[in-house]
């Protein structure tokens, strides 16, 4: 439970992930036509916008839309993004000033994710179950790790046997070869609010629109150039993937594959999932710094419990150690109620 109460500091990478409801990051061509991703230098003139018709976006093209129409709002660090069957990875940090944002950034991103994806496959509901789980990497060993494990996440788990093959969203491209994370999307906002289908003259293709993003290099990584970056990507995935083939070799395992993977259903259930660990509170390299960090967050666990009740006991200009969020004012209301 206390490991809820999240300390975010500035410029400390963190890594997070957020789960499903079902095998949502997948579609199945058998139940409503999907285009794949299109070629992110494409013109808008290769969306058919000569006549109405609008192709479908991938749900590739959903994720990374969303993230990019977020990052517009709210920006944030983004070190890397990467989606598995039925969760998402993600590496993150914020500088002083872009602390606030990362509230606004995620419920924006896993807002417009939900909707898109459940407006791709006509599904209805939940998109996500539970909660994220963010935690700090305190090392540059750990970030480096952690960005790895996320990016290769789809080969360690016997899913595709190379990343860049991967049928899943991934920000590998953009980071081993240079590909821009560029994505379209329709305004429906827009759109609806100018009177949508109620005006003959009003066309989706009018509010077609594209959205550009890029990843930022991790801490250490900085000083390097851009193609000694791509290199160490590129070599440390392979390494990572040639050692997930010994594995499956040693354990008699096979690799799912792309065509099993887009044949699955997105409304499919694992018969038994996976149930997630112990939460941890950080990713250290060694015990020392780990609880060095553990006494930092328990002192400031205790003065954001102290700010939290004065907050909603009505002290509205109460301050909050930083780091720190206030309560939702919709809690607050709630807990005025009783």
């Amino acid at each position: 439970m206390g490991a809820k109460i999240r300390m975010i500091e500035p410029d400390q990478v963190y890594e997070a992930s957020i789960r499903t409801v079902d095998r949502t990051f997948l579609f199945s061509p058998n139940h409503r036509k999907s285009y794949p991703l299109l070629a992110a230098s494409s013109p808008p003139s290769t969306l058919s916008l000569d006549n109405d018709v609008i192709p479908d976006p991938s749900i590739i093209n959903v994720i990374g839309a969303a993230v990019g129409r977020a990052l517009v709002d709210a920006p944030i660090q983004i070190h890397g993004f990467e989606a598995n069957i039925n969760h998402l990875h993600l590496i993150f940090s914020a500088t002083q000033t872009q602390l606030d944002n990362i509230i606004p950034f995620f419920q924006t991103a896993f807002s417009l994710i939900a909707r898109g994806v459940n407006r791709s496959i006509d599904r209805e509901g939940p998109v996500f179950n539970g909660r994220m789980r963010a935690h700090a990497c305190l090392s540059e060993e750990t970030a480096e790790q952690k960005l790895l494990y996320a990016i290769t996440n789809a080969a360690k788990d016997n899913l595709i046997e190379r990343t860049e093959k991967s049928p899943l969203f991934t920000t590998y491209h953009y980071q081993a070869k240079g590909e821009p994370l560029k994505y379209w999307y329709i305004d429906y906002d827009a759109y609806w609010t100018a009177g949508g289908s109620r005006k003959k003259t009003h066309r989706l293709k009018d509010y077609l629109k594209w959205t550009k993003w890029h990843c930022t290099p991790l801490p250490n990584q900085q000083s390097k150039s851009i193609s000694e970056r791509q290199t160490w990507m590129r070599q440390q995935v392979k390494d990572l993937e040639m050692a997930f083939a010994e594995q499956r070799k040693e354990r008699g395992r096979t690799v799912i594959g792309e065509k099993c993977l887009r044949e699955t259903d997105p409304r499919d259930r694992p018969k038994n999932p996976k149930k997630s660990g112990p939460e941890p509170l950080c990713h250290a390299s060694d015990k020392e710094t780990a609880k060095a960090y553990k006494e930092k967050w328990r002192h400031f666990k205790n003065e954001h419990i102290k700010a939290s009740a004065d907050y909603r006991n009505g002290m509205r200009d109460r301050e909050f150690p930083i780091g720190s969020f206030k309560p939702p004012l919709l809690d607050v209301a709630k807990a005025g109620s009783h």
